[in-house]
């Protein structure tokens, strides 16, 4: 199927009218002293706030199915993290989805 000519043109006007996006550099998130979900495979952090203190928390899952999370300690500045401790369920147990 081919494409009329007015609408190439068209096409091409509106591309070369959109900017670029631009990104900021990546910043490492710190939970304690250590990187966020160092030494874990694919980790996957989410913001909840779990103690309702009205910060967002950041709860950590990785590929193998571990569950950590980071809480997020006051301040007014950017936001820092404690460190990481394993989500416990009601019985006390860590939780452990065992991905593998």
């Amino acid at each position: 199927m081919r494409m009329p000519c007015s609408l190439l043109v068209l096409a091409a006007a509106a591309a070369a009218q959109v900017p670029a996006p631009t990104f900021a550099p990546p910043v490492r998130l710190q939970a304690g002293d250590a990187g966020l979900g160092e030494n874990r495979l694919y980790p996957s952090p989410v913001f909840h706030d779990l103690n309702a203190d009205g910060h967002q928390d950041l709860v950590i899952g990785d590929l193998r199915g571990h569950l950590t999370v980071a809480l997020r300690l006051p301040g007014d500045g950017s936001p820092r993290y404690g460190a990481e401790t394993k989500l416990l369920g009601r019985d006390g147990k860590a939780l452990d989805f065992g991905n593998w």
